[in-house]
C-alpha cells in the first residue's frame, strides 16, 4: 500500500483522478545527478557538465572535453532509476549529447475494473534523448557569450502489459556576461529552459499530457579565502501545479573535496532539505546526494562522471586575467607590480589591445616617482 501511495504522489494525482488532461511520465521531474539534487535541484543557471542535457541543454555548449555520466538513484519503496549520458564537444559544430533514463518499480498488487486483485504487476518508464548546444557571440578574452541548446526525447511508460509512447523536447538558453559587462558580473550566469513540450501519452481512449514547465535560474562562482564556491537559485513554473524554487551552495576545498547543501520547495515528500558531496579528480568524479522523504525514508543517488581529453588552452582569457590584476595594482598605485603583470599579459597574448598602452603608462608613472 505504501508503494501504491508513493506512485500516486509521483503521478501528481489523487487516487480517484482519471481522464484526459491528467499528467503522466512524472519520472521526468525526479531530477538527474547527485550534484544537482544536493543543490536543491537548481541547475538551470549553472548546468556546466554532461547532466546539462537534462537540466538545461544550453549548458552543454560550455563543455570543453568529452564527458560521460552514470547515475544510480535508489529511490523509495523498491523504486530505482538509472541514467546514462555522453557529451561530445566540437569547436566548430557545438556539443552533441545522448542520454538514457530508465526507472523501474518493483511488483505491486494489481486490480481489475471491479477492484478485485489480479496478481502482482510491475511497471517501468524510459526516456531516450538527443541534445545539441552551441555558443553565440562568444568572447574568449572576456569569457562572455550566449548559448542555445535543445533536446529531443522519446518517452515510454509501461504498466504490466500495457504501454504508451510520446515525443517531447526541451529548449534552453544561457547567458554568461563575463568581464565584458563589468567586473561585478564576472562569475555570474543566467539560464532559462522550457521542458517537456510534446505529444501526450495515450492509454485506451484517454490522453495524458507530459509534465511541462518553464524554469529559470542564476548561478555565481567565486573565491573565498582561496577556496572555490558556487551559489545557485532556480524558479519553476509547471504546466499544472504551484510554482516552486530551489537553491544551494557548493564548496570545493583541498582541490578535490566538494561539499553541497540545498533546499527545494517542490514535491510533497520530506522537508525539502538536500545534502551531498563528492570527490573530483582530473578524469574521474564521484558524487553522492541525500534527499529525505518523510515517512517513506530517503532517496540516495550516486553518480560517476568521466572526462576525456585535455582542456584546450585559452591564452586570451589567461592574458586578460593578468591584465585585470595589473589594472587593480595600477589603481592602487602599486606600479612596479602592475608593470610586471602587464608584461605577463603581453607575453601570453602579444595582440592584447590595452596591455601595451597600460605598460607604457605605468612606466611613465614610475619615472615620475624616481628622483631626478
Amino acid at each position: 500500500m505504501r508503494r501504491l501511495i508513493l506512485l500516486l504522489l509521483m503521478a501528481g494525482a489523487p487516487p480517484e483522478a482519471s481522464g484526459t488532461g491528467t499528467a503522466a511520465a512524472n519520472f521526468l521531474k525526479l531530477g538527474i545527478g547527485p550534484r544537482a539534487i544536493a543543490l536543491g535541484e537548481a541547475q538551470v543557471g549553472l548546468a556546466d557538465d554532461v547532466y546539462a542535457a537534462y537540466w538545461n541543454p544550453a549548458g552543454l555548449a560550455h563543455l570543453q572535453v568529452q564527458e560521460a555520466g552514470f547515475v544510480q538513484n535508489q529511490y523509495l519503496e523498491d523504486i530505482s532509476e538509472q541514467y546514462l549520458a555522453y557529451a561530445l564537444p566540437r569547436p566548430s559544430l557545438g556539443t552533441f549529447a545522448g542520454s538514457l533514463t530508465y526507472l523501474h518499480v518493483g511488483k505491486i498488487q494489481g486490480y481489475d475494473a471491479a477492484g478485485q486483485p489480479t496478481g502482482k504487476v510491475d511497471s517501468s518508464d524510459t526516456s531516450l534523448s538527443l541534445s545539441h548546444a552551441r555558443a553565440y557571440f562568444a568572447d574568449r578574452r572576456m569569457g562572455s557569450g550566449i548559448s542555445v541548446g535543445m533536446t529531443g526525447k522519446y518517452v515510454r511508460e509501461r504498466l504490466d502489459t500495457v504501454s504508451s509512447g510520446a515525443y517531447a523536447g526541451d529548449l534552453g538558453v544561457m547567458f554568461t556576461p563575463g568581464k565584458k559587462w563589468g567586473e561585478h558580473l564576472d562569475g555570474w550566469k543566467a539560464g532559462a529552459v522550457v521542458r517537456n513540450l510534446g505529444s501526450a501519452l495515450k492509454f485506451d481512449r484517454d490522453a495524458f499530457s507530459l509534465p511541462g514547465s518553464v524554469n529559470a535560474g542564476l548561478s555565481y562562482a567565486g573565491q573565498w579565502r582561496g577556496e572555490s564556491y558556487t551559489l545557485v537559485l532556480d524558479g519553476r513554473q509547471p504546466k499544472a501545479g504551484p510554482r516552486s524554487f530551489g537553491g544551494g551552495i557548493e564548496l570545493r576545498t583541498l582541490q578535490f573535496v566538494i561539499v553541497r547543501a540545498g533546499y527545494t520547495s517542490e514535491g510533497d515528500l520530506g522537508n525539502g532539505l538536500r545534502l551531498g558531496g563528492g570527490l573530483r579528480f582530473k578524469v574521474v568524479q564521484v558524487d553522492y546526494a541525500y534527499a529525505g522523504a518523510g515517512g517513506f525514508g530517503a532517496a540516495h543517488r550516486i553518480g560517476l562522471t568521466l572526462r576525456f581529453g585535455k582542456v584546450p588552452d585559452n591564452p586570451q582569457y589567461a592574458a586578460q586575467r593578468w591584465y585585470d590584476k595589473g589594472m587593480r595594482d595600477y589603481s592602487g598605485r602599486r606600479f612596479t607590480d602592475a608593470l610586471v603583470e602587464f608584461n605577463k599579459a603581453l607575453e601570453i597574448d602579444p595582440l592584447h589591445p590595452d596591455a601595451l598602452k597600460m605598460m607604457k603608462q605605468t612606466y611613465e608613472e614610475i619615472k615620475t616617482m624616481v628622483p631626478q
